[in-house]
């Protein structure tokens, strides 16, 4: 289970497989090759078609279990190959020498690190001596970016988030986020619009305005999911800067 999200830059692939269907011929493609990649390391010379292993989808507020080879995935990903010498010239791969670069994860639970450091990025000051700040604490009242979706989601132990509290930071103005409110803002509104991404990249000191400096951004990067959240803030400013949609599965 994780977050996806897909720049909206139409391609050739997009056209002929479609958006839901790239993403779970990626997904598939990527469980097979790392499970096979496991049993072969283990020793399992079996053919792919008889390693098995059981997968788990969240759909509807449920998670069910089923149970799939690594050929039948292998083969679930396949047409992935037709297209993949178009996909590879696009921008929006990013030079991702697989291609479908446009479509990224980030995996659940979500790491301490990674809550920290976007916490980090935020505006030193949210008033009108920095203007990306007081935007952000106009855009947290008018919108209600109060990350009630989040907190659900925390409040089922460690299934979505390792640390049981949303960290929180606080300005001497006495205005506080919590990391809930940022997840709000980022990956529970629907599908992001280039204004709004826009807007996260100024919250996130990705975009300045006027004068304002650039976050001290001092919390470490250590787990892989904080090089995910990395990733996604990359797709987020290439999607801003060249007017795309960024569309999102939170």
């Amino acid at each position: 289970m994780g977050i996806d999200y897909v720049v909206g830059l139409e391609c050739e692939p997009k056209e002929a497989i479609g958006i839901e269907e790239i993403v779970g011929m990626v997904k598939a493609r990527s469980r097979a090759e790392t499970i096979l990649g496991m049993a072969r390391q283990q020793g399992d010379a079996r053919p792919a078609h008889q390693i098995t292993f059981q997968i788990q989808l969240y759909r509807n507020g449920e998670i069910t279990a089923e149970d799939v080879s690594v050929q039948t995935l292998l083969d679930q990903a396949a047409t992935l190959d037709d297209h993949v010498v178009a996909c590879r010239e696009c921008p929006a791969n990013r030079d991702s020498p697989t291609g479908y670069g446009c479509y990224k994860s980030i995996s659940y639970p979500i790491e301490p690190d990674t809550e920290n450091w976007l916490l980090s990025r935020l505006p030193a000051a949210l008033d009108e001596t920095n203007g990306a700040g007081y935007l952000l604490a106009r855009a947290l009242e008018d919108f209600g970016w109060d990350g009630a979706q989040a907190a659900e989601m925390r409040s089922q132990g460690e299934r979505f988030f390792r640390m049981r509290e949303a960290p929180v930071r606080q300005w001497p103005n006495g205005i506080a986020i919590s990391s809930d409110q940022l997840f709000h803002m980022m990956f529970h509104v629907g599908h992001l619009n280039p204004d709004h991404s826009k807007l996260l990249c100024m919250f996130f000191g990705l975009l300045q305005i006027g004068d304002t400096e650039p976050p001290d951004d001092d919390a470490p990067i250590e787990s892989q999911n904080a090089q995910a959240m990395v990733d996604w803030i990359n797709s987020l400013v290439f999607a801003a800067a060249n007017q795309l949609e960024l569309l999102v599965d939170g």
